[in-house]
């Protein structure tokens, strides 16, 4: 019992050191450019190995943004189960920078976001169904407890929330800008917030990250 648990435990963290080097890869080429022999090599795994785990690239590239929607959902998660924050506009800004600081320190979030923003097979609908949701949730929320204007509607506020931060992230990307991307996005936020929030509400708002 104990052998097959140590076995199982070894394959678990053989997937997961080939999600990672996917990430490394991904992050610096792009999910086209991206050859499996190449993930491989940074995963050092043989070709047999990378096949017990993952059939196809496109498999790896679902493991991939499985950990940005794991992200999400936990979001999703705490907006219905945890106490109420003091405002939840504050929590929306809190959440966008810790998702940055991941980001700029994890790179299969970075590659996943390399995925949904670049054309290929997760530019789809999908690949922002986590974001758009958690987005939603927090700003549905705020509607609730009076933080919101009365012309914002949460679910379009998500989609216009999510597509001004995937710019950011492409933008940063470019210009080869990430180490100010915190910067990057405390600046959306001072010019979407005056949008969103109530006045009472804007000036209780901190917008840089928490520990700023």
């Amino acid at each position: 019992m104990q052998e097959r648990g140590e076995r199982a435990e070894r394959r678990e963290q053989t997937a997961q050191r080939i999600v990672e080097a996917a990430g490394v890869v991904i992050d610096r080429k792009g999910y086209t450019a991206a050859s499996i022999p190449e993930i491989q090599d940074v995963a050092g795994v043989s070709r047999g190995g990378f096949y017990h785990h993952f059939a196809s690239k496109q498999e790896l590239g679902d493991a991939v943004l499985a950990r940005q929607a794991a992200f999400f959902e936990q979001v999703s998660q705490r907006v219905g189960t945890e106490p109420a924050p003091a405002l939840w506009l504050q929590a929306l800004v809190d959440v966008s920078h810790r998702y940055t600081a991941s980001i700029l320190t994890d790179p299969v979030l970075r590659s996943a976001v390399r995925l949904s923003i670049e054309p290929g097979p997760y530019q789809t609908a999908e690949s922002y169904a986590g974001p758009l949701g958690a987005v939603a949730a927090v700003l549905t929320s705020a509607r609730d407890a009076g933080e919101l204007q009365d012309h914002v509607t949460p679910e379009e506020a998500s989609r216009t929330l999510v597509g001004c931060y995937s710019g950011v992230q492409l933008l940063a990307l470019a210009l080869a800008q990430r180490e100010s991307l915190h910067q990057q996005v405390t600046g959306m936020w001072t010019l979407l917030m005056p949008g969103l929030a109530r006045p009472t509400v804007l000036s209780r708002l901190r917008l840089d990250p928490p520990d700023s």
